[in-house]
């Protein structure tokens, strides 16, 4: 029995909130179906989530578990086909299996019925029996998994049947769950710990999953591996999580997704009463974990999105995370996340979740306010604001692990909108990824004689003032005997933006903004046919220059604002319209880069949001 889900609140939620009755109704609807023609077996081989990409557009596609043959392309519209777009299939129908013990095991508790539980047994059953069986190739050994595709995608696996047998533990024979742990769940324990060598997102999941089996299943040597020792849960957080609590790759989509399996352990604990002294270093460092994307989101609840990341992201994306810390937190924030993310808690819709029905962290809250400036020299970012703009600022790398090339780079956001982002990743497996979305070329810095940017390097903090709006940073080192400094001041829709570049030795600078509308330029322009045919200059096309040595501006022109780009002139100077590619080849947006040889320059810019 769950000691942190209140199901007599559960179930009233069920009859009194309409969003939540909803979500119970087409939740039941689904796994009743999918009850009925689920049909699993290991000869299937479970291939690579990230594969299931647009062979033509590089989009991700969308998945129908009634047409395992057919994979559509939302973007062009392309039906794809293929042994490995069919192996993915089958990790993705994998999965969603494991979400649905999940999911009957939450019907079951609200109204039980049989059949739901038969489908928890049968799943756990079909994956003990035939363990040995399943023989899936993941795209490098290092990742191998057993029943899925990867030992990370094993791991998710495994917590979630977990979570699902926490509900309905009461109901579990003791035989049975000996069955489980013995056949499947130690087994898959074993996997874990051979792969946790090295700090990392997928080794901080595959450790609390070891961590859970031996929370659920009370093995204490389980517990203790998962927990300690090198590369265990609590090394993972103390050599990886910045001073204010940032996981130190960078990415905010990855902070949130090495969150999510240290929420299920933290709630593994809770319900079974675990509580050793492990557990209180762990909530300590979670919530702050927790706390640290709420001083950098933008007001409109959309995230920046620095590094390897979905194309875009934004706070609801992670209502999950919120729900699991308000019912484990007593920090007033989480709450009021939860109520920004919900409204006014009126319907509900793609915001509906299992969590939310069983915690509702909204309830009573108000959303957030006064969202203010920030400056995290542990982390490397920064977000500046005045009333009408935000700037949020990536200026060091950590690590070389789901890290991109892009030396003080920036988003921006004007009246609440965002007009200039990083476009994050389309998929690992995608040609645009490795040709374009990590490279430096693709986001607002400077790259250097048309390289990608190679080194890490530390983020150094300048000068930060808030009242002025002032945010002065430092990359040493970014290309050999190279330099990187930029000087930021935000005002009420404007950014000045002075990018210092030193060096020892004549080089080709260009310089990158890109932002979403129509351009308009003043100057007459001559085509270009090739800016490049590597690092990702050639993924920019529809390229118009003109030259000049005076002070010139490009506008961008959106529905209800334009963004003009301004900059002081400066000798020979090369100002490249250019098109480009964001997520797919189907969605593209407008840019500028600015090109100069020099041995030191400063580009001094401009960005101001005029209205109407």
């Amino acid at each position: 029995m769950s000691r942190i889900i209140d199901w007599k609140r559960v179930r009233r939620r069920t009859e009194n909130e309409t969003w939540a009755r909803d979500f119970v109704e087409r939740t039941t609807a689904e796994v009743d179906v999918w009850i009925d023609q689920y049909d699993d077996s290991a000869d299937r081989k479970a291939g690579w989530y990230h594969d299931y990409v647009c062979e033509r557009c590089s989009a991700r596609l969308t998945v129908d578990f009634e047409r395992p043959g057919e994979h559509r392309c939302p973007a062009c519209g392309r039906v794809n086909a293929g042994e490995k777009l069919d192996r993915a299939w089958n990790n993705l129908y994998r999965g969603r299996a494991n979400a649905n013990v999940l999911a009957s095991a939450l019907l079951y508790r609200l109204k039980p019925d049989e059949r739901y539980l038969d489908y928890i047994r049968k799943v756990i059953s079909f994956y003990a029996t035939e363990y040995d069986r399943f023989d899936n190739e993941a795209v490098t050994k290092v990742f191998e998994g057993k029943i899925m595709n990867q030992h990370l995608d094993d791991a998710v696996a495994m917590m979630t049947i977990l979570t699902g047998m926490i509900f309905v533990r009461g109901e579990l024979r003791e035989d049975e769950r000996t069955f489980a742990y013995e056949r499947l769940f130690v087994r898959e324990a074993e996997l874990f710990d051979f792969f946790a060598f090295r700090i990392y997102n997928i080794p901080v999941w595959i450790k609390s999953a070891e961590a859970m089996i031996g929370v659920f299943f009370g093995a204490q040597e389980l517990i203790d591996r998962g927990f300690g020792g090198a590369y265990g849960v609590l090394d993972q957080l103390e050599r990886g999580v910045t001073p204010e609590g940032l996981w130190y790759e960078g990415s905010i989509h990855y902070h949130f997704y090495t969150l999510q399996p240290l929420l299920y352990l933290l709630f593994a604990c809770r319900s079974v009463g675990f509580a050793g002294p492990q557990v209180e270093q762990l909530r300590e460092t979670v919530e702050r974990m927790l706390v640290y994307p709420t001083t950098v989101v933008f007001r409109n609840g959309r995230l920046p999105n620095p590094n390897d990341s979905h194309p875009l992201i934004t706070l609801d994306r992670y209502a999950e995370q919120y729900e699991y810390a308000s019912a484990l937190y007593d920090n007033p924030v989480f709450a009021r996340v939860c109520a920004t993310i919900h409204g006014d808690g009126a319907g509900g819709g793609d915001r509906a979740s299992i969590p939310r029905l069983l915690f509702d962290g909204a309830a009573g809250s108000k959303p957030l306010d006064s969202l203010g400036s920030v400056v995290h020299p542990g982390s490397y970012t920064a977000m500046v604001r005045s009333d009408t703009t935000e700037l949020f600022v990536k200026y060091g790398i950590h690590t070389t692990l789901h890290s991109h090339p892009d030396a003080i780079t920036f988003e921006l956001a004007f009246d609440d909108e965002v007009v200039s982002y990083d476009l994050g990743s389309g998929g690992y497996a995608s040609f645009l990824f490795t040709e374009w979305q990590r490279l430096t070329p693709s986001h607002n810095t400077v790259t250097t004689d048309m390289e990608n940017t190679r080194a890490l390097y530390d983020g150094i903090v300048e000068a930060y003032d808030p009242e002025a709006g002032l945010l002065h940073v430092k990359a040493k080192g970014v290309y050999g005997a190279v330099n990187y400094a930029r000087r930021f001041l935000v005002g009420d829709g404007h950014v000045e933006d002075r990018f210092e570049i030193d060096s020892h030795g004549v080089h080709t600078y260009d310089w990158f903004f890109y932002c979403a509308g129509e351009v308009r330029c003043g100057f007459d322009t001559v085509p270009v046919a090739s800016l490049g045919s590597e690092n990702g200059y050639q993924h920019l096309f529809d390229v118009r220059k003109f030259v000049t040595n005076e002070e010139w501006d490009v506008d961008f022109v959106l529905a209800d604002k334009t963004v003009r780009v301004e900059m002081a002139g400066a000798p020979e100077t090369e100002v490249h319209i250019v098109n480009s590619y964001t997520d797919s080849t189907e969605h593209k947006r407008y840019g500028l880069m600015v090109r100069r040889r020099a041995e030191r320059t400063v580009y001094e810019a401009r960005y101001r949001c005029v209205r109407g």
